[in-house]
């Protein structure tokens, strides 16, 4: 079983950038990722992968069209077609990008890979979803422990 002393050693293979933010919990930043901020949680049985990316507002039209949150919507569950490891969703009111892997299984490929899954994915998703980063709370931010269920 992957403990947190496996996951900081995949984090230190990895050479990104990263900080424990918490008892199994951290902030990874890796450098291909639009500045993004990929929280890492170990809530047993798995492990947790998140990213805030906006806000959706109740009565927001973005990008200022009818049937934008739609468009948004449909934009998401298309560009969730070319993930392997992650995908996009909605907490509340947050469009997230994120991903899971069992803990007992974890080994080192499979964390890369849902690592640069998402990291891929900001790379080459995002002048399809810019019209709504410019329009929400602008995040790419980590979830970490807020949230990241």
């Amino acid at each position: 079983m992957a403990s947190t002393d496996e996951v900081d050693s995949y984090l230190i293979k990895m050479g990104l950038p990263y900080e424990q933010v918490g008892q199994g919990t951290w902030v990874v930043r890796p450098d291909s990722a639009r500045h993004a901020q990929i929280g890492v949680q170990i809530d047993e049985p798995i492990v947790l992968f998140s990213i805030q990316m906006f806000k959706v507002e109740p009565q927001q039209a973005a990008p200022h069209e009818p049937g934008a949150r739609e468009n948004l919507y449909r934009t998401l569950l298309e560009l969730n077609a070319e993930l392997l490891h992650s995908c996009y969703a909605l907490q509340g009111d947050q469009v997230v990008l994120s991903g899971a892997q069992q803990l007992e299984n974890l080994d080192f490929n499979e964390f890369q890979a849902v690592v640069e899954d998402m990291s891929m994915a900001l790379d080459n998703h995002y002048d399809k979803i810019a019209p709504w980063l410019d329009q929400g709370s602008r995040g790419t931010k980590a979830a970490g422990a807020e949230g990241s269920t």
